[in-house]
């Protein structure tokens, strides 16, 4: 019952009251009659909408790989993200790219990539166990010298070591990952 309701009900008891009470001899002929009503509010009140936890959301899904520089590593709710500015390898449709990746193996001499925008970066959430490694070529001739590491070793990559393939699941969480170390020389 709303609160308009009520007040009207009560008002319309008191009329009726104020009437019987004259009727009966109880008041004086024109007496003022004062009645005074209480409302009961039992409205209630809307639950607070609960604000959903944060979670770490992919800016890639839908692309097996993805390649370019990690600018910044972080943790939303939790889970490590890395943030990258993407990078065009040359001569690779980016089509191409996001479905089988680049050479992974060192290269010498020109860079076989290059970075056309970057004022975008995307996030990408990295899986708790992903592999991570960072090769280092020492020479041409020599074998690479490889680490397993975290996310964040992929932010301070040197130059000419810091341009990274990642691997990406169905959720666009990365699942691997390898930077692509250029040869002195």
């Amino acid at each position: 019952m709303t609160f308009q309701h009520r007040a009207r009900v009560a008002a319309g008891l008191a009329a009726v009251s104020a009437l019987a009470l004259a009727g009966c001899g109880g008041s004086p002929k024109n007496a003022d009659v004062t009645v005074t009503v209480t409302p009961t509010v039992t409205a209630k009140a809307a639950p607070a909408k609960k604000t959903p936890a944060p979670t770490a959301t992919s800016d890639v899904k839908g692309r097996a790989f993805d390649y370019g520089t990690v600018t910044k590593v972080g943790t939303v709710a939790g889970t490590t993200v890395i943030e990258l500015d993407r990078w065009t390898w040359k001569g690779l449709d980016d089509a191409k790219l996001a479905q089988q990746g680049v050479p992974t193996k060192p290269f010498r001499g020109k860079v076989p990539y290059e970075n056309q925008n970057d004022k975008l970066t995307y996030s990408i959430p990295v899986v708790d166990g992903a592999r991570i490694l960072v090769h280092h070529c020492i020479a041409a001739d020599q074998p690479l010298q490889t680490k397993s590491a975290d996310a964040a070793a992929l932010a301070s990559l040197p130059d000419r070591e810091n341009t990274v393939l990642v691997k990406l699941d169905d959720q666009g969480r990365l699942v691997a990952a390898d930077n692509i170390p250029g040869c002195p020389g």
